[in-house]
């Protein structure tokens, strides 16, 4: 059961980040973001756009701590090592993405935003094919 349901959030990770990448190019392409957001998201057009982005960010930061949390208990360090990491960077590019939004559009917070995601992705990926070679090493949940 413990395998099944770290690959299953991990698996969903890789979802969301999928999601993420669109609703990030469909805002960087096509929405014209004001300069200085609203206090409603909705008052403008795109802000639907906004806030799914923002809401699937946080979620996959939300599903990052779980699976350091749940992924600590496996007591192997190089996945609880990727989870640090992953779990860093996914904050990274919230804090970066509010940055963006609240501060101006600066083209460097833009660049660590998805510098942030790119990590993020190949972290879960790895931790996805990673947990089939400690399973096999023999490693239980504690």
């Amino acid at each position: 059961m413990g395998f099944s349901l770290l690959k299953s959030m991990l698996a969903t990770g890789v979802v969301l980040l999928f999601v993420q990448f669109w609703l990030g190019m469909n805002l960087n392409l096509f929405v014209s973001l004001p300069m200085r957001l609203p206090s409603n998201f909705f008052s403008y057009s795109g802000g639907d756009e906004l806030f799914a982005h923002v809401f699937v960010g946080v979620s996959v930061f939300v599903l990052a701590g779980l699976i350091l949390s749940y992924g600590s208990r496996l007591r192997n360090i190089r996945f609880l090592a990727l989870s640090a990491i992953g779990f860093i960077f996914s904050f990274v590019a919230v804090a970066t993405g509010a940055t963006f939004a609240l501060r101006g559009h600066e083209n460097i917070i833009s660049l660590a935003m998805g510098m942030s995601f790119l990590l993020v992705f190949a972290v879960f990926l790895a931790e996805y094919f990673l947990l089939d070679k400690i399973k096999v090493a023999g490693c239980t949940f504690q």
